[in-house]
């Protein structure tokens, strides 16, 4: 599914309030990311985090100085996992069964 975001708000403890364009609203937990440190080391910085918070203008995601950002989609998947199960996710095959066989009748 491709989401958008109709609005953001970020929180001084690595948190994002996000509604995407369907009208759901959940809040984003960004801190193990953040934590890793490196390109996102400045994140780490809560007035840092919160007063560069932008939306990107095509809505798609969510940006900070330097080139980072997270996806619309990411964002919704780490609110919600069990919609990126369910969208990724490979039926089962069926296991032990022998190969279905199609008649024709003439």
């Amino acid at each position: 599914m491709l989401y958008r975001i109709n609005a953001a708000v970020a929180h001084p403890n690595h948190t994002v309030t996000v509604t995407w364009s369907d009208g759901v609203t959940a809040v984003v937990d960004l801190s193990p990311v953040i934590a890793k440190g490196n390109v996102f080391a400045p994140m780490q910085d809560a007035t840092y985090f919160v007063e560069k918070m932008r939306v990107a203008a095509d809505r798609l995601g969510l940006e900070w100085p330097n080139r980072v950002d997270f996806s619309a989609d990411g964002l919704r998947f780490r609110a919600f996992p069990e919609e990126a199960e369910a969208e990724f996710s490979v039926p089962e095959a069926k296991s032990n069964s022998a190969p279905e066989t199609i008649h024709h009748t003439p």
